[in-house]
């Protein structure tokens, strides 16, 4: 929308530590200037914003001032009319409703939502969850036969269905009702079911598209507590506080890496001060596990508590995280959480053994524009985590499977700019079943086409690339100076911008001109220095701390030629909130600047 505001500022120039160049996003100057005047903001700070596409006083203004009466409404989904009606006939009759949910953190927290929710609502809804390994993803007529045998009339799939064409005919024919809540990418052929709510279907005009499977489900609830009470259902008395499920929505949402923006940043936002009040028995055993302490931020959960609720699904059965999170009892919500601690701990393990072992069988195949990889030792569950680990060092489209007797069946992932959905929807030909997203997706097929399949993808990545950008820039985001940065309100406009995610990453900025009043090794090797202001004509000196994870071989480096590159971040210690730099990249200097 406004493209001209940036170009970009390219340095061939290498670097010490990522060796690669940066390139430095230009904003217009008057535009900075005036949204700094007019907000009181610190230069910094709005560069980042605008770097975000935000421009005005008002656009910037709604983004920070974090309020869930901005939530996009909930009737704007396509189907949801329907949707909601269905399920508010449901509690108003007391039917028996069956959830079907995904074995990932998206798919647990979207099941103990929908779960806890019609419970608060007096129902007693039976939730299916599929076995990873024995049943694979997505709805499947054993989940169906399943809850009909429970007796449910009504079915709601949560984070999964909309690529299960045949699977919805067969519940279709059962007799049951069938309201499929998904987010991932739909087939150009729809599953036949009584509606199907997701904002990436084609002419739905609900304006953010980039929910969570857990944040469609919550937008339904949200409908059926509102058509609830247009109906006078709770008899004056108040109807149940939704912002009370928001922390299931903030793991679900950051544990799938959806862009932490729009509908995402509000949900998230005031579900991490959720998280925080430890309301829920399971998500404060979680924490007590993790050894978490106020306040919880995005890598939090990204690190530590969304794996452990991962690990039931990959090396044992998702149901142990379900029970987790709808636990009642803390005696039970303290066993679950260790299990999935020592589960999590399994599975690092295993990941870097399949870790060491893929990067081998990429060596050995040379440079390609893609590389699907198979082995019969590896597990399903954790296959996914080390493509997306792979991406990140040979920035090209992965895929790894699992070979069990006659069929592959396995994760990809690709780097940011491609679209892997589409490249596997090329060659489906020689697929069973596919689904996901841009850049992430699942897939099986037979293991006879595993050869045919490798090169099909290959010529599909091949035509993709051709008009990729590729790119192994640095992208920083403006050059700060120490005075600014060691204002003592720096901190209170940086958490401002937070939570920080995918689609909005933490700020990236540079310094030069400084000098290292102080500097130690910390820890298990780590660089930490007090960069200050050169002197002034004043003769003020501002100083602020900068810690460089690892880095504590460059102590000696001569700082006073050097440019850093770093994200801004608030260390909390013993109650005070102080800046903290973490150096990401060191370049030389310019002298000629």
């Amino acid at each position: 929308m406004h493209r001209w505001l940036f170009k970009g500022n390219f340095s061939a120039m290498s670097s010490l530590i990522l060796k690669r160049p940066w390139s430095f996003k230009k904003a217009e100057y008057k535009l900075i200037n005036h949204l700094s005047q007019k907000l009181s903001f610190p230069k910094s700070i709005v560069s980042f914003l605008v770097s975000r596409g935000l421009v005005t006083v008002e656009q910037i203004e709604s983004h920070l001032n974090v309020s869930l009466s901005s939530l996009s409404d909930p009737f704007l989904m396509k189907g949801m009319e329907i949707g909601a009606g269905r399920l508010t006939q449901a509690v108003i009759n007391r039917e028996n409703v069956g959830i079907f949910g995904d074995y990932d953190a998206d798919g647990v927290t979207s099941s103990a939502l929908m779960c806890l929710f019609l419970k608060e609502l007096g129902l007693d809804p039976v939730t299916y969850i599929p076995h990873r390994e024995k049943e694979g993803y997505g709805l499947n007529t054993q989940g169906i036969d399943y809850l009909i045998s429970r007796g449910c009339s009504l079915i709601v799939t949560v984070d999964c269905g909309v690529t299960n064409l045949e699977e919805a005919a067969y519940a279709a024919d059962k007799g049951v009702d069938l309201i499929i809540t998904d987010h991932h990418q739909p087939l150009e052929n729809h599953p036949n079911c009584l509606c199907l709510l997701n904002p990436r279907q084609r002419d739905c005009p609900f304006p953010f598209k980039d929910l969570a499977g857990v944040g469609v489900a919550f937008n339904l609830i949200r409908a059926v507590r509102s058509v609830l009470y247009r109906a006078g259902y709770w008899n004056g008395s108040a109807p149940p506080n939704l912002r009370r499920y928001l922390d299931l929505v903030a793991i679900g949402t950051i544990s799938d890496m959806m862009p932490l923006f729009g509908d995402n940043r509000i949900m998230t936002k005031v579900g991490l001060k959720v998280i925080e009040e430890e309301n829920r028995p399971g998500i404060k055993a979680l924490k007590d596990s993790s050894k978490l302490t106020v306040p919880i931020t995005t890598t939090d959960i990204g690190f530590r508590l969304g794996p452990r609720i991962n690990a039931a699904g990959r090396m044992d059965h998702a149901k142990k995280a379900f029970r987790l999170l709808v636990s009642t009892g803390q005696a039970e919500a303290e066993e679950l959480a260790s299990d999935l601690s020592d589960l999590n701990q399994l599975r690092q393990n295993q990941e870097r053994l399949i870790l060491r072992q893929a990067l081998q069988a990429i060596d050995d195949m040379g440079e390609r524009a893609s590389y699907v990889v198979s082995n019969q030792e590896w597990r399903l569950g954790i296959i996914g985590i080390v493509a997306s680990k792979l991406v990140e060092q040979v920035n090209r489209p992965v895929i790894l499977l699992s070979i069990d007797g006659d069929e592959a069946t396995g994760s990809g992932r690709c780097p940011e700019g491609l679209d892997l959905f589409s490249m596997l929807t090329g060659c489906s030909n020689h697929l069973v079943r596919y689904g996901g997203h841009k850049v992430a997706a699942g897939l099986k097929l037979s293991a006879d086409r595993l050869d045919s399949f490798r090169e099909a993808f290959e010529e599909e990545c091949r035509k993709q690339m051709d008009g990729w950008i590729q790119t192994s820039y640095l992208s920083i985001d403006c050059q700060v100076q120490v005075p600014e940065l060691a204002s003592p309100d720096y901190p209170m406009f940086l958490e401002m911008l937070e939570p920080f995610g995918p689609g909005y990453h933490s700020p990236l900025f540079s310094m030069e001109n400084f000098q290292v009043r102080n500097g130690r090794i910390v820890g298990n090797s780590h660089l930490k220095l007090t960069v200050s202001a050169r002197e002034t004509s004043t003769g003020r000196r501002y100083g602020v701390d900068l810690i460089g994870w690892g880095h504590g071989d460059k102590l000696s480096y001569f700082w006073d030629d050097m440019e850093i590159a770093f994200t801004p971040s608030i260390n909390n210690w013993q109650g005070r909130k102080n800046l903290q730099l973490v150096l990401k990249d060191i370049r030389p200097r310019k002298r000629d600047k």
